[in-house]
């Protein structure tokens, strides 16, 4: 168990808030906030927050306290972001296929636009000429824990293929759009720096003509060891490799004050949170036992999209004999499986389990699939008080929501018999 993770707190939260419930802890988030601040110390460089990764308000106020911003990719996103308390300035909108009207409501809002498509920057040029754009460019390097997370390279729909950058120049000068920023981001789950370092350095060239950007954006995506046999990513020897270089180029470049900007999600808030979820039922076949639990794919949907590993403890028995079980969930599909063939300590019926490294693209993904409701939320402060920041609903009023908006377009009376 991760040592922000005490067993006997995690139970705790079990037993005040019930199960499924996800719990963030606020030292960690923390903790990997100033290691990449540490590693990025030499450079003028900003971070923003890939907020998809877990946009629960604690851990955005968390973000917020640590001084980072936001990257927001929807409307939603952005104006949570806004209500949360991040200002304007601090945040980049980074839509993918946006709408005109998310656009315009971007931009009235005073946010900056990162816009990934040759058409999309020319209807932005023609809605505000001279306004300042930051555009996101393809650097045909692509990378990640799986194919569905690959942001770039020839297969993916993000951004402009870097060997357009002229065409980009053209849409810009036309409309007189201030080209402040360059981005790219080429996956998620990355451990390898050789390929973080490529793919930057395929941006540095093609900011080469562009000499009037503020900032290149060079995404996110850094990984963590979800396996316990995975070694973390080298920031050491990232740091190492990147600083100079970086520096060099800023020097080198013909915009004053350039900096280095970053998004890391997964990395920040992924470490820093598990899921709570009690065992209900252990069924014996032929050749494996099965445990069933009261969580599913609907709360954690990674294993059954990605194939995704989370080490899984059982918090009621941490010195039980090692046994091998299917861990399952009460969701009505096969593919509901937290993990298959998996050595944990011997699970009993009442038992509550923890599903490790799921604070990103848990909660954020998890859905009413079912019609069961979403767990709970709680917050383990640095003092070690557990605050209950998102409560669990019930079923009735689940179901009591899905009849009022229902109501609301078709009145009871026109309903079919």
């Amino acid at each position: 168990m991760k040592q922000a993770f005490q067993p006997d707190a995690l139970l705790r939260a079990a037993d005040s808030f019930g199960t499924p419930t996800y719990v963030y802890s606020e030292q960690v988030i923390r903790a990997k906030c100033e290691e990449l601040r540490r590693h990025l110390a030499g450079v003028p460089y900003r971070l923003l927050y890939a907020m998809k990764a877990n946009s629960s308000p604690a851990v955005l106020r968390i973000i917020l306290e640590e001084g980072l911003g936001i990257d927001a990719v929807s409307p939603g996103e952005l104006h949570l972001s806004l209500k949360v308390g991040f200002p304007p300035e601090k945040i980049l909108f980074s839509a993918n296929n946006m709408t005109d009207a998310e656009m315009q409501d971007a931009a009235a809002l005073g946010v900056l636009l990162n816009i990934g498509e040759l058409s999309r920057l020319e209807k932005f040029g023609r809605f505000a000429p001279g306004s300042s754009v930051c555009v996101r460019l393809n650097p045909q390097v692509g990378a990640g824990h799986h194919e569905h997370v690959i942001t770039a390279g020839a297969r993916s729909k993000f951004g402009v293929p870097v060997e357009q950058a002229g065409e980009v120049r053209e849409v810009a000068e036309r409309h007189g759009l201030q080209i402040v920023g360059l981005h790219q981001h080429i996956g998620s789950g990355i451990m390898s720096t050789t390929t973080l370092w490529q793919a930057m350095s395929v941006l540095l060239d093609a900011a080469r003509a562009f000499p009037n950007v503020h900032f290149l954006n060079f995404g996110g995506g850094l990984g963590i060891p979800y396996n316990p046999d995975d070694e973390p990513i080298d920031l050491e020897n990232f740091g190492r490799r990147i600083l100079n270089p970086l520096q060099s180029f800023a020097n080198g470049h013909p915009s004053e004050n350039l900096s280095f900007w970053f998004e890391p999600g997964r990395f920040l808030s992924a470490e820093a949170g598990v899921l709570l979820m009690r065992v209900n039922t252990l069924k014996t076949t032929r050749d494996r036992v099965f445990a069933g639990t009261d969580s599913g794919m609907n709360h954690l949907v990674r294993p059954a999209i990605y194939g995704s590993y989370h080490d899984i403890c059982n918090l009621s028995n941490p010195d039980g004999a090692l046994s091998e079980y299917d861990i399952t969930g009460n969701i009505c599909e096969s593919g509901d499986v937290f993990a298959r063939s998996r050595n944990v300590q011997e699970i009993r019926e009442g038992d509550v389990l923890a599903v490790l490294d799921a604070g990103a693209y848990g909660m954020a993904m998890a859905s009413h699939y079912n019609l069961r409701p979403l767990p709970a939320e709680a917050l383990l402060t640095s003092r070690g008080d557990l605050l209950l920041v998102r409560r669990r609903r019930s079923y009735a009023e689940l179901v009591d929501d899905v009849l009022a908006d229902a109501f609301q377009v078709l009145a009871p009376s026109a309903w079919p018999e």
